[in-house]
Formats: structure tokens, sequence, C-alpha cells
């Protein structure tokens, strides 16, 4: 019975062993399990509350340029996710829940705005994937061919007119030397020498005879012992030395002379010299030049045939100009004169020998100077290049008055802040001379440098056509109507008439954004004066390729320089046609801003100025679905692909936030947050003990368990 007595109660305390063992492993799967729940119900709770936050986006944004961004305050944006996360959480009142959550802490960042370009870019072409079709991109890519090819052409003229110049140097040194030529004799120095040399004998003879005269007179002083007689004999000695000082006196006013007509002659032929030589070297350096534009065009194709050709028949012109010079056959005439006037020159001091080499002197006549001169020819046109100047001025005449960004609003902008942001400088159409080259050259120079940047983008085209054609039908622009569309054609992307949102310019944004200046006005005139250096270069070269107006040019041209040197009629030529071209490019620019169509080469028919500048016949009817016609519209696609990118999406941040700082003062794009980042860190009861094998989060406390969470949400 005692050994019985001792094991009572072994059997409850085996079981209590055991059911504690059950309990404890029972409490920390519970645990486990509610802290895995928590978890996940904590994940859901951040990401909706993130999503409720993000969904608080600014409806106008969304509205006028498709863009998702939360314009709160860094306060106002954290007590709104702390609402949400609470709710998400059951956190509500002082009931009790499974889970008895508890937010110990929370922290937002963000770090993306629509300021960030990557964002910007990705949110735009989101918008634009399903609205911009392939047969812009293949329309836009021939256009931009098209234009490729001007600048060929271009680059063609603008070599052309670097041979002209060449060409005109000769003519200008070959009028020079006609002038040298003709005063050597019509100078006929030998006769005025003789006629001088003869005066100077004379006088010579009347010194004689007045020294013989005067020592007898000084011999008859000297013997004189009568004093009134001596006084006479003294006056007339005074007199006879005023009358040798008279003479000596005419002497070197002859010889003087005689100097001054040899100096002079000596200075012509020296002239006439360096004037030779000169036209002996630009000669060899043109038929250079000519001779290897000859074997370029052999060799290469640069897209206008007629061009090349027009370019051909110039130089082969000028090389047989070029043979009708004869000034190297005079210089041994130039240099035999010299070689006399030295002579005389360097014996001007001995009286004898210098009289004896007036008397040998000679002067080699000059046989005359011949050179290719411009045919006479009678035009009844007049010449164009002032009128040309006069309305190329008026036309690119700014208004004062003009919208403009203000410094305190400037510098917040997202191109100043990425230091992109580039004033660009006008082109001077308000102070072009048509009669300096100069101006064509820069013109043609400028075009052809086109040629690179247009061959580099057409394969952007289609990358980049997306965000161009957003541009086009979010922003405005100085033509929204094509001629034959009414206001329901004009290209808009969002159910609004852009044309009526609240803007900070007036109009001209698509501009600003290929400008980036500061003033409205200045955009405009910027994009107009792209567009008119493409059509003023194309006129030149459809005239240039025309026959029927560069006969009328060149009789023009012939008639203005009748007394000028073939070799300078060329460039005379060159600026005509530009004059005459700018004429035309007026007109087009006039036709663009009205909506029309302007073909990008032109046939006669499509021609519509006289070279007066006149328009002579009433607008063609064009092809209005041409490819190769552009529109105002399509010049400034073409420019937008022209343009760097980073350069595009900074403007374009610039125009949201001037065009919504008109009500929103104040407003700025990186205070309009797309990505949130919430850092979360919940506790929650536990309901039994906690062990060692769980996180040592969850050891800091032993009455509960702490959850961190890392969420991050953006649009």
């Amino acid at each position: 019975m005692v050994g019985h007595h001792k094991t009572k109660g072994a059997i409850t305390v085996f079981l209590s062993i055991v059911l504690s063992a059950v309990f404890l492993v029972m409490g920390t799967f519970t645990d486990g399990a509610r802290l895995r729940l928590a978890h996940s119900h904590v994940q859901r709770a951040n990401k909706s509350a993130l999503s409720s936050v993000l969904g608080n986006y600014n409806n106008e944004l969304k509205d006028e340029y498709g863009l998702f961004g939360v314009y709160l305050d860094e306060d106002s944006i954290q007590e709104t996710f702390e609402e949400y996360f609470r709710k998400n959480l059951g956190i509500v009142g002082e009931g009790k829940s499974m889970f008895d959550f508890c937010i110990d802490d929370i922290k937002l960042d963000n770090p993306y705005s629509l300021e960030n370009k990557d964002v910007f870019d990705k949110q735009i072409m989101e918008f634009m994937k399903y609205r911009a079709p392939y047969e812009l991109a293949t329309e836009l890519i021939e256009k931009v061919k098209g234009i490729k090819n001007i600048s060929k052409g271009s680059n063609i003229y603008s070599r052309k007119m670097q041979t002209d110049k060449h060409a005109a140097e000769i003519g200008e040194i070959q009028l020079l030397l006609e002038n040298k030529t003709k005063r050597i004799n019509e100078l006929n120095l030998p006769a005025q020498l003789s006629i001088l040399k003869n005066d100077l004998k004379n006088q010579n003879e009347i010194l004689n005879e007045k020294n013989k005269s005067l020592q007898n007179l000084e011999i008859a002083f000297n013997s004189e012992t009568d004093i009134k007689k001596k006084q006479d004999i003294g006056k007339l000695l005074y007199n006879g030395r005023e009358e040798i000082q008279s003479i000596n006196i005419t002497k070197n006013n002859i010889k003087g002379s005689i100097l001054q007509g040899i100096n002079e002659f000596k200075t012509l032929n020296s002239e006439a010299v360096s004037a030779a030589d000169a036209i002996t070297d630009k000669k060899k350096v043109l038929c250079d030049r000519i001779n290897g534009e000859l074997k370029q065009l052999e060799e290469s194709y640069e897209g206008i045939s007629e061009l090349q050709n027009s370019y051909k028949n110039s130089m082969n012109e000028m090389k047989s100009l070029v043979g009708q010079d004869n000034s190297d056959t005079l210089l041994d005439s130039f240099n035999q004169n010299i070689e006399n006037c030295n002579k005389v020159l360097n014996s001007a001091d001995r009286e004898e020998e210098f009289l004896y080499s007036l008397d040998k002197f000679s002067a080699t006549d000059i046989s005359k100077y011949s050179f290719g001169k411009t045919q006479a020819s009678y035009s009844n046109d007049k010449d164009n290049r002032k009128i040309a100047s006069k309305a190329l001025k008026d036309t690119f005449e700014t208004d004062g008055d003009s919208k403009k960004i203000p410094q305190n609003l400037l510098e917040y902008l997202p191109s100043q802040k990425s230091g992109l942001q580039e004033e660009t400088e006008a082109r001077t159409w308000d102070s072009m001379d048509f009669e300096d080259e100069s101006c064509a050259v820069d013109n043609f120079d400028y075009i052809a440098e086109k040629d690179n940047i247009l061959s580099n983008i057409i394969n952007k085209i289609s990358e980049e056509l997306f965000f161009n054609e957003y541009i086009m039908g979010t922003f405005k622009h100085g033509v929204p109507i094509l001629k034959g569309q009414t206001e329901k054609d004009a290209y808009n992307l969002r159910s609004k008439d852009k044309s009526k949102t609240t803007s900070f310019f007036t109009n001209f944004e698509v501009e600003y954004i290929i400008n980036g200046h500061k003033d409205e006005a200045v955009n405009s005139m910027l994009t107009k004066s792209e567009i008119m250096a493409i059509r003023l270069i194309a006129n030149v070269l459809n005239i240039y390729a025309d026959s029927s107006k560069t006969t009328r040019v060149t009789s023009l041209a012939a008639a203005l320089s009748v007394w000028c040197a073939g070799l300078s009629t060329p460039l005379i030529q060159t600026m005509l046609i530009f004059s005459w071209a700018t004429f035309e490019a007026l007109y087009d620019i006039n036709i663009l801003e009205k909506g029309g169509k302007v073909a990008l080469f032109k046939t006669n028919d499509e021609w519509m100025t006289d070279i007066s500048g006149a328009v002579v016949k009433k607008e063609a009817n064009k092809a209005d679905n041409d490819t190769l016609c552009l529109s105002y519209q399509d010049y400034l696609k073409i420019f937008l692909v022209t343009l760097n990118k980073d350069k595009k999406l900074t403007r374009v941040q610039d125009l949201i936030q001037l065009n919504k700082s008109v009500k929103s003062p104040g407003f700025l794009l990186e205070d309009c947050k797309v990505f949130l980042k919430a850092d979360t860190k919940v506790s929650i009861k536990n309901l039994f003990v906690s062990f060692p094998m769980f996180t040592a989060d969850s050891r800091r406390n032993i009455s509960r368990s702490y959850i961190n969470e890392s969420m991050y949400l953006g649009y």
C-alpha cells in the first residue's frame, strides 16, 4: 500500500507535462500563423493606403495632359495615408480585434515627381501608345527625305557660290589691272619727261649766264673806289643773287616734277605687277577648284541632276573666261618700266648723270590688256535686291508687346534647373543685304549643315513619333486649323479643345518647345525664320535648275554688270536669284500662315512670283494630299524631330508648369508626386509566450510582435 501511495498523481503529472508541450506547440503555431496572416494583412493595408493616396491625383493634369500626379503637401499626404492605413488595419474605435494592431511608426517618401524626365516620358508614352498611327511616321519620313534633298542641293549651291567668289575676286583684280594699264599708257611719261628735261636744261643755261654776270659784278665791285658807284654795283649783285636763287628754285621744282612723274609711273607699274601676279595665282587656284568640282560631280550624285548640270555648265564657262586673260604676258613690260624708273631715281643726286639718264629713258608701251568681259545686254527687269531686303525687314519686324516669362517663374522651370534652357539667337533677316554675297553663303551653309542632322534623325522618327504627336495634339501653335478644315478638324488629343484651355502663352506653345525663348513673339519669329531658310533655299535651287528663269536672271545680271569683268557676273547673278527666291519664300510663308500647303519642290505652274517680287498668278491648285506638300504643322513636326529629346521633355514640362501656375500660382511639377514609398512599423498582441525562434523584432517585447513593411507604389 505504501508503494502504491507513492505513485499517486503520476498520471496527472505526466499528462500535465505532455499537455503543456502540446499547448506550447499549439500556441507557437497559432502565434506564427497569426503573425503570417497579420503580415499579409499589413501588406494589403499598406498597398491599399498607397493606392488611395495616389487616387487623389490632380484631375486637371489628367484631363488636359494625360498625366497622373498627386499635388498635395507632405502633411496632407501623411495624414491621408495614416487614415487609410488605420482603417485598412481595422483600428477603429475601442473595439477589440483578432490582431489588436498598433501603428508604431510611419515614414513616407516620394522619390520621383513629374519633374523626373524618365517618369514623365513613360507616362506620355503610356498615354500615346494607341494614339499615333504608323502612317504618320512613314509620311513624315518622306517629308524629311525631301528636305534632306534640299540640304544636298544646298551643299552643291554653297560650293558653287564659293567657286563664284573665287572668280569674282579675280574679276575685281582684272578691272584694277585694266585701270592701271590704261593709266600707264595715258600717262605718256617720255613726252612729259622730254618737256621737263628741256626746261631743266634751259634753266641750267640761264643759270650759267647769271653766274658769269655775277662774277663780273663781283670783280667790278671789289675794284671800284667810288662809293656811289660801288653802292649801285652792290644793288646789282644783290639782284643777281636773288635771280640765281629763283632759278635754283625753278630747277628744283622741275626736278621734283620729273621725280614725281617717275615715281608715279613706277608705282603704277609695281601695282600692275602685283595685280598680274595675284591674277596668275588666283587663276591657278580657281582652275584647280573647277577641276576638283567637276571631278566630284562626276564621281558622286548629290540629289538634283538639274543642279549638277547647271553647275557643270557654269564652271566650263568660267574656265573659258579664265583662258581669255593675258595678264601674264604683260609682266615683262611692267618690270622693264620699273627698271628704267630705278635708273633715273638712282642718279637723282648727280645732275649730269641725272640728265644723261633722262636722255636715255624710254617707256615700254603696254600692249592692250584683255580678259573676258560681260557682254552688253539689255533687260526690261529692274534690280530687285533692295526691294527684297525691305520686304524681308518688314516681314521679320517683331512686336515688342508680347508675352514673356518673368524671372520669378523662369528660374523654377525644369529646363532652367536642368541646365538645358538655351535661348536661340534669331537669324537677322531684317538686315539682309543682297548686294553682299556673305548673306547668301551663310544661309546656304546653314541649310547644308542640316544634311547630317536629317540623315541621323530618320531612324528617330518612329521612336519619337508618339512624343511629337503628343506635343502637336496637346499644345497650341501658330496655325491650328489648316485650309479646308473646321474647328472640329483641329488636331486635339483630348476631348476638350486645346485652343480653349487656360495657358500662359497666348498661342505659340509648340514654337516655345522648338526654340525655348522666354519671349512668345521671338519663338514665333524664330520658327518662321527656320521655315524661311528652307523655303528660300528650295526656291533658289528651283530657279537655278530652271533654264527659263536663269536666262532671265543672267540677262539682268549682264545689264547690271556691263562694266564688270565676266568672272564677276556669276556672283551678281547668284544674288539676283537669291532675291527673287526671297519674294517666292515670303509668299510661301504667307500661304503657310493661312493654313495652306506649299510644295517642297515647285513646278513652273506652282511658281507664283515675278523677278520684281510681284505675284503674277492666282494661287495654283495644289494636290494637298501630296506627301511633298508641306503645311506649317508639317514643318513643326520636322523641327521637333531634329530637337534633342531632353530639351523637348524639359520644355514640355515648362509649359505644363507655366499653364498650371495661371490657375494655381506657385504650382511646381516637382511637387507632383508620382511614386510613394511607405515604411511602416506595426505590432500585434501575442496570444502566447514568444520564443527565441522568432525574429529579433518579435523578441523585443514579450507581449507583442512587430511587423516592418516597406512598400513602393506609383502610376
